[in-house]
């Protein structure tokens, strides 16, 4: 299957695989598959108004962050890790 990008969505794809979110273009556009899978596959999305509050919340995050990297606001990978790691141990010590 062959799949013709408009400019911005290949803008944004060559962004994030440039700035180290992903390995390639392919798996940028896996992931985002997989993110709209999830988001279909939800039986009754009104059944559940806690994720809906996640996704609106996460769409409205996920636009700032496009804009951002269209701006060329980006972090580098090894800040991003690095705050990943703190919001784990943040969770695992407020689980203990």
């Amino acid at each position: 299957m062959q799949i013709t990008l408009s400019a911005q969505q290949s803008k944004i794809l060559e962004r994030l695989s440039q700035q180290g979110g992903y390995a390639s273009l392919e798996d940028a556009i896996d992931t985002a598959l997989v993110l709209l899978a999830d988001e279909i596959g939800q039986p009754d999305p009104n059944a559940n108004p806690d994720y809906l509050a996640w996704v609106e919340q996460t769409c409205l995050k996920l636009d700032a962050g496009i804009r951002a990297a269209e701006q060329g606001d980006v972090l580098g990978a090894d800040d991003v890790v690095a705050r990943l790691r703190q919001k784990v141990n943040a969770a695992k010590i407020a689980s203990a």
